[in-house]
């Protein structure tokens, strides 16, 4: 009962706002770090989820002259016949041009230019394709006819994501790492605020363990409000996030329900940052005693 009388953590801004201040920004960066990577993972497995299954024919016509419109036909036509293929579709010429715009600008004719005829192939759900032989079987009607497998050429794009997903991860550990880190230091503070106090419980008979649950409960305390306000405010932002990410409505950023879902369980987050302050505080403070005796 003496000892639930004392405050063995320093007085005034560091224990009741500082330190609390900053666990829930330290939280807030977890949060958003952790939420960013969630979030690359969900849109990479969209992108390559949107693409699975889907080829592109390129009949080229710089090499070989013009291909004309029967000739794509029957192109189609064999496509339409191979087993797997559920649709084959000749990409437009605005599509074409829409494509390169970026590169040509909007007022390029692009008529004008030697294009490919490209071809648009989506295969029945769960089936591969060969595209090797495929290209050898349209290269009967067109010489130099190549087909790609959408997801193939995005190994470079699943390289680089995984590799941001990856950084996200590492910034997760570097906030943990601080955030024990200031536990550290603000028990340290205590404990060297209140020496002569904790000297003198020694000397009635309190034990180690008896002065470490008083650490031990505060941080909790602290933890867990800290954690609180720190995924409140994160979720708050990531919500924010997530509807403009909505209003570009493209098919390669996950859905916004199936990203909320994702998210659940950084609602894990405060009782585990309360757990690791708790955990911190006590180790911190058994240290220091094993010292003093």
């Amino acid at each position: 009962m003496f000892l639930r009388s004392l405050h063995l953590l320093p007085r005034g801004a560091l224990s009741s706002r500082l330190v609390p201040a900053i666990i829930a920004t330290m939280v807030l960066l977890l949060t958003l770090a952790s939420a960013a990577a969630i979030g690359i993972e969900r849109s990479l497995a969209s992108f390559q989820s949107e693409l699975a299954g889907r080829y592109t024919v390129e009949l080229p016509t710089a090499q070989t002259g013009a291909v004309d419109d029967e000739t794509v036909a029957r192109v189609v036509d064999l496509l339409a016949e191979t087993e797997g293929v559920i649709a084959a579709e000749v990409v437009p010429a605005q599509t074409m041009q829409t494509l390169l715009e970026p590169w040509l600008g909007r007022d390029a004719a692009v008529g004008d230019l030697p294009l490919p005829v490209l071809i648009d192939i989506v295969a029945t759900p769960g089936m591969t394709l060969d595209p090797a032989a495929l290209a050898e079987r349209i290269g009967k009607l067109v010489k130099g006819a190549r087909v790609e497998a959408a997801v193939e050429s995005l190994d470079e794009i699943g390289e680089i994501a995984g590799a941001v997903e990856l950084s996200a991860y590492c910034v997760v550990a570097l906030v943990a790492f601080c955030l024990a880190a200031v536990v550290v230091f603000a028990t340290g503070a205590g404990l060297a605020a209140h020496h002569g106090i904790i000297e003198i419980v020694h000397q009635i008979g309190a034990r180690d363990r008896i002065v470490a649950r008083e650490f031990e409960r505060r941080f909790l305390i602290l933890g867990f409000v800290g954690g609180l306000i720190g995924v409140a405010v994160g979720a708050v932002a990531v919500y924010g996030f997530a509807l403009y990410a909505q209003s570009l409505d493209s098919p390669f950023l996950p859905a916004m329900g199936d990203f909320m879902r994702a998210l659940v369980p950084l609602l894990a987050i405060p009782p585990l940052v309360a757990a690791l302050t708790t955990a911190t505080a006590g180790l911190t403070v058994n240290r220091a005693l094993r010292r003093l005796a």
